[in-house]
């Protein structure tokens, strides 16, 4: 009876720790929300929006944007330098959901929790998403060779890779039925007749992107084109290798996203070269193709290792994952003029043997440096200076 009396007790306790530790992190949480955690500014009018700032673009009640759970979808722009008529369109990135098993297991803080996972994509904008917004996307850094560009950022809630047409109706593993709006689509659209009727002739357009971005950012860099004739076109995916032969069936069956019909051609495994080497036919000639990766992308892998439903030991699956990229990139280097690669060792975890995943949104876009040349000096030299390379050719090289 003592025992029983000392456990119930402890468990109190234990429950009692509990709450007030989720207290505590609530209590840290709406500080961090409200005082420290920037937000974006909602203006009444673009033209009267701040500059240097990230303000919130809310659509029409008509408009059909919607993100994956049903919440509102919205975009973030950053006015630049008065003078400058200049943009970067930039796609953001933010895993990837292919069928009933991963959409119903989103990246939210409940599953991290709970699971100790992160899982495959964004259900909604989070709502710390203007704090995560740096590197490349930070016009004011007198460092960034970007300085006083336009930004227009595409958020990405909806596990499609900005491009699906379809709500479907799932059943989770625990037979609970909820539906996935795969409305990518749709909200690039909206997205994009915004951009057209605030950014009436830019000089010079970066559509980049970031992971599932950087695909966006491809797949949609033509529509861009086609509404800005007079612009020269950049075309840049940062860490978007994703090989499966799953990726048509994905597309049309499950994404519903017509895509020969909607974009002008078929897709294949290898699904950023094909797109790659569509936008070489569908670009102008002037157009330049960009593509980064880090050699041993610690997430990348991970995800082709469940779209091709691989039992593979990790560190076998990585490096296979690494040569099939690398071998993409010298055949790509090979087939398209206008075409130049960076890939990195940059950031490699000794112990892992993994680098990081993404370098243009974040702080590695100021410190990454292969073979003497530093990322944004590349990017600077291809998008403002018109001199082009490509680096980290001797990975590439090694694979050929």
């Amino acid at each position: 009876m003592a025992k029983q009396k000392t456990m119930k007790r402890s468990v109190k306790i234990l429950l009692t720790a509990i709450g007030g530790i989720v207290l505590v992190l609530g209590v840290v949480a709406g500080y961090l929300y409200f005082f420290v955690l920037e937000k974006p500014v909602e203006p009444d009018e673009w033209a009267t929006a701040e500059r240097y700032a990230w303000n919130k673009i809310k659509f029409d009640p008509d408009a059909q944007v919607l993100s994956a759970d049903g919440s509102d979808y919205y975009l973030l722009a950053n006015k630049g330098a008065a003078d400058e008529n200049k943009l970067i369109i930039y796609f953001s990135g933010g895993g990837v959901a292919w069928d009933a098993a991963t959409a119903s297991q989103p990246i939210s803080l409940g599953n991290v929790l709970k699971n100790g996972e992160i899982k495959y994509y964004f259900p909604n904008i989070p709502f710390f998403k203007v704090s995560t917004l740096g590197g490349l996307l930070k016009n004011n850094n007198p460092d960034n060779p970007f300085k006083g560009w336009n930004i227009v950022y595409i958020p990405y809630s909806t596990g499609d890779l900005h491009i699906g047409n379809a709500f479907k109706d799932y059943t989770d593993a625990k037979g609970k039925p909820f539906t996935m709006r795969y409305n990518g689509q749709a909200n690039t659209r909206a997205a994009l007749e915004w951009i057209a009727s605030r950014f009436a002739e830019p000089d010079k357009i970066l559509v980049a992107g970031e992971s599932a971005g950087g695909f966006g950012a491809a797949f949609w860099a033509p529509e861009i084109a086609k509404r800005y004739p007079n612009a020269r076109i950049y075309q840049y995916s940062d860490s978007s290798y994703l090989n499966a032969d799953r990726w048509p069936d994905i597309i049309d069956t499950e994404w519903k996203a017509n895509f020969a019909a909607t974009f002008g051609y078929e897709v294949h495994g290898d699904l950023i070269s094909s797109v790659f080497a569509a936008n070489r036919k569908l670009l102008p000639d002037s157009a330049i193709l960009l593509q980064s990766n880090t050699l041993y992308d610690e997430l990348l892998f991970d995800f082709e290792k469940d779209l091709n439903g691989d039992g593979s030991d990790d560190d076998v699956y990585l490096q296979r994952w690494s040569a099939r990229m690398l071998r993409s990139a010298g055949e790509l280097t090979e087939a398209l003029p206008g075409y130049y690669y960076y890939i990195t060792d940059y950031g490699l975890n000794e112990k892992t043997g993994r680098t990081p995943h993404t370098l243009s949104p974040v702080k590695h876009f100021y410190n990454a440096e292969q073979d003497g040349v530093k990322l944004l000096k590349w990017l600077d030299d291809a998008v403002n200076k018109d001199e082009f390379y490509s680096v980290g050719r001797g990975f590439v090289e090694k694979e050929e």
